[in-house]
């Protein structure tokens, strides 16, 4: 009986440690790889996106019609059809009025088809205007 009782300790112990080693190489594996979902752009002090990603015209899909035309220096707000100069640095599109920045968003996304941008007031998503 005392064999059993020796065989199942020893047992239990060996399966013990194979799911120990297992659990690390795990961890291990989920670190060194990134999800493409959240994969970053950048390393370092590089830019994120440049002016050229986010250049182009935009709708929100809330009507047929575009909402905004980001140009080398200036926005177009297609429904007012108000144009206001703007800044952009490494991630961050600044609005300015005047000489004087009143608006941050960081941009999220910028690629071919869409543009992301986030501020205190939420997410907003936007994709390229086709005819």
């Amino acid at each position: 009986m005392k064999k059993i009782y020796t065989i199942f300790f020893v047992l239990l112990l060996i399966s013990c440690s194979v799911k120990e080693t297992e659990k690390e190489s795990g961890v291990q594996h989920q670190d060194s790889t990134t999800s493409p979902a959240v994969k970053p752009k950048h390393s370092g002090n590089q830019l994120l996106f440049t002016k050229e990603d986010i250049k182009g015209i935009w709708t929100s899909g809330e009507s047929e019609n575009a909402s905004i035309s980001i140009e080398e220096d200036s926005i177009l707000f297609v429904d007012t059809f108000e144009y206001l100069k703007y800044e952009f640095r490494n991630d961050t599109l600044i609005y300015i009025e005047e000489g004087v920045p009143f608006f941050k968003t960081r941009v999220i996304k910028a690629d071919k088809d869409s543009l992301v941008t986030s501020n205190e007031d939420g997410i907003r998503r936007l994709w390229r205007f086709k005819d």
